[in-house]
């Protein structure tokens, strides 16, 4: 058992290869153990990983309209859904226009949700 111990805590501290940068690598750039992609320096991971940088897809900070997406049931905000078609979207000053097929897409998926809910707290307990 020892033996198996000890061999384990070696494995601990082995750094995988994947975590090793390359020589090929320019100066600054180094592999993302979070997302195992090349990151040119330190803005370049802080656009990749946070919240309240645009979103590559749709522009959008995204967390600017997590209330929106919390009001609909989503703990994030998801471009995809919000916005299907990113050939129409219209702006409304800074904030976006939102397609009132897409909500009421989304109206009527809540109030499934909600009544799909109501019947399982009337249900009766044997």
């Amino acid at each position: 058992m020892d033996a198996a111990k000890s061999s384990s805590l070696i494995l601990d501290f082995f750094t995988p290869e994947s975590e090793l940068v390359p020589d090929s690598l320019p100066s600054g750039a180094f592999v993302c153990t979070r997302c195992h992609l090349v990151h040119e320096d330190r803005q370049a991971w802080d656009r990749g990983h946070s919240r309240l940088w645009p979103c590559s897809r749709c522009g959008l900070v995204h967390m600017e309209y997590m209330l929106l997406a919390m009001l609909y049931g989503f703990k994030e905000f998801d471009c995809k859904v919000f916005i299907p078609d990113l050939d129409n979207v219209v702006m409304h000053g800074d904030s976006v226009k939102f397609d009132p097929q897409v909500l009421k897409m989304l109206d009527e998926k809540q109030q499934c949700e909600l009544t799909a809910g109501k019947d399982d707290d009337t249900a009766t307990v044997r």
